[in-house]
């Protein structure tokens, strides 16, 4: 399939998806120290995975989009995605905290924001969109947040 804009809303719900995830892993912890060593560190690890899943999905979305919204730091979530893939025990617990804390609620809007846009200009399929609200695979997404 040919990268189009029309086919970027799913990528973007993925990413939703995965940070509503995150916000549920790490809900109880306010504290980087606490957080890693919780469950045996299931949640540290599960949120990880997640983290990877936001950067491949971004590489999905479609350069025509990626330039309308060229304030998303496409390239850094790509790069942080290729930090963990590679480097998976040498990730600072203190920074991807910190992350998962400040940057991830602020992608969180942008996303919420393209979503949002893009339905009301009629790129995205608003049916699409009301199809995956009744998905047991977006759970986690905060619909109220975008339309």
């Amino acid at each position: 399939m040919q990268p189009s804009i029309k086919n970027d809303l799913v990528y973007l719900l993925r990413i939703l998806e995965s940070i509503g995830k995150i916000r549920v892993y790490t809900a109880d912890f306010t504290d980087a120290i606490d957080f890693f060593r919780a469950n045996n560190q299931q949640n540290f690890n599960a949120s990880l995975m997640l983290l990877i899943n936001i950067g491949e999905q971004s590489t999905r979305v479609s350069d025509e989009l990626k330039s309308k919204y060229s304030t998303i730091n496409w390239l850094q979530i790509r790069g942080f995605r290729n930090r963990i893939a590679h480097d998976y025990i040498g990730i600072d617990r203190f920074i991807t905290f910190d992350i998962i804390q400040h940057e991830l609620p602020i992608l969180k809007a942008e996303i919420e924001n393209v979503i949002r846009t893009e339905i009301l200009s009629k790129t995205f399929d608003k049916e699409e969109y009301e199809l995956a609200k009744q998905s047991e695979f977006y759970i986690n997404i905060d619909y109220d947040s975008i339309v």
